[in-house]
């Protein structure tokens, strides 16, 4: 008994430990990122399961961008408006990057003007160059813009603002849907879908990151 009872907490250790290190699954809920992404969820509520690799943010000057965030990539994170809640999205933009979005609360041209400080937007405080114009963003440093694929329905940076490296846990890399379907997370939008996405100028190049 006990020698089962001491293998059985030494497997937990671990699987813990592979988890919070190299890789484990999460379940992607809704249809925000379809179709790459759990696409017939709206129509039959099945949802796809993915392979996400923890994420370090490390900033100590040395050039590791291979490794780090990348535009394109899709990433799990803790909401800003729900912070015990996860969000996957896909990163748009970059910090140091304009961003021009599709819609939201950016295109009001009174935000600037009754923009609250405090407020969870990913904005910083007495940062002029963040809003430089109604309907343009630049990225804050130590931030990315992230949007769901599926632009009619989703919650993400258009509405929330830029989020965080911090809030990152995860990037996702592979997607499994059933025990011989597992495939690279890419973008299955086709060009029509993603022109409708926020429109991005890049600017200067983000903060070395690494994922264990």
């Amino acid at each position: 008994f006990v020698f089962w009872g001491t293998n059985g907490i030494a497997a937990l250790c671990a699987m813990v430990w592979l988890r919070d290190h190299y890789i484990e699954f999460q379940h992607v809920r809704g249809s925000s990122m379809a179709p790459t992404l759990s696409p017939q969820a709206h129509e039959t509520g099945t949802e796809d399961w993915v392979l996400v690799r923890p994420y370090l943010h490390r900033n100590n000057g040395q050039d590791n961008n291979k490794h780090g965030i990348q535009r394109g990539d899709v990433v799990t994170f803790w909401k800003p408006s729900e912070p015990r809640e996860m969000g996957i999205k896909r990163v748009v933009a970059l910090e140091g990057d304009e961003v021009w979005p599709a819609r939201g609360y950016a295109r009001d041209p009174s935000f600037r003007e009754n923009r609250l400080g405090g407020l969870p937007d990913g904005l910083p405080d007495g940062d002029e160059n963040a809003l430089e114009e109604p309907g343009k963003v630049v990225v804050p440093y130590g931030h990315v813009w992230v949007e769901g694929d599926n632009w009619r329905k989703t919650w993400d940076s258009n509405d929330f603002g830029p989020i965080s490296k911090g809030l990152i846990k995860a990037k996702a890399v592979w997607v499994w849907r059933d025990w011989f379907g597992v495939e690279r997370v890419g973008d299955l939008r086709d060009k029509k879908e993603r022109n409708m996405r926020s429109r991005v100028v890049e600017g200067r190049s983000e903060i070395p990151a690494v994922f264990l």
